[in-house]
């Protein structure tokens, strides 16, 4: 099943020595600030790389107004 996952993931297509493949290396999104994750995505060339990127901003905005983080 793992496979079959990372076969159609976003971020499989993501070069190892792109910038945000270091930025992800260094830093967990889950954590980032939402401008951060904003900055990220405005950056990002590849539109299924920036789609993920924006879930990912989706979920942490959601989290932010619940009161999570």
């Amino acid at each position: 099943m793992a496979d079959t996952i990372l076969a159609v993931h976003p971020l499989r297509t993501l070069l190892q020595d792109s910038d945000l493949s270091c930025v992800l290396d260094l830093e967990n999104p889950f954590y980032m600030t939402l401008e951060r994750l904003e900055g990220l995505i405005s950056a990002e060339p590849t539109a299924e790389i920036r789609a993920y990127l924006f879930g990912l901003y989706d979920m942490r905005r959601a989290a932010v107004y619940a009161g999570g983080a």
